[in-house]
């Protein structure tokens, strides 16, 4: 009789463990809070030799934001170092804008 009364709490234990299922999972929330505002850059004006590989490049990291390829915090720098590359574009020296294009790439450790 002992070991009946000693058996039955382990069994009960046994049979709440295993009967137990783990329950759907939930969908992730993400807040808005606390996460940079990502937009898109606005198309870069000026010769067509600098205009073209600029707009390139912000739908890259654009495009790599939105895959998570591309941390969301780094968009807001890498957005602000391309603003003197869109002014030296827009002001006419397409020479100049893409060495400066060519040196935020490298620095961000695109191509």
């Amino acid at each position: 009789m002992k070991r009946f009364f000693f058996s039955l709490p382990l069994l009960v234990l046994c049979a709440a463990c295993a009967s137990t299922s783990t329950p759907a999972p939930q969908p992730q929330q993400q807040t808005a809070s606390g996460e940079p505002q990502v937009a898109t850059l606005e198309p870069t004006q000026g010769p067509a030799e600098c205009t073209r590989t600029i707009n390139q490049f912000q739908n890259i990291i654009s495009a790599d934001v939105g895959t998570g390829s591309l941390d969301r915090n780094v968009f807001p720098r890498i957005a602000s170092d391309l603003g003197p590359v869109r002014a030296v574009c827009a002001s006419g020296d397409a020479a100049r804008a893409n060495r400066e294009l060519t040196a935020v790439k490298k620095k961000y450790g695109y191509r």
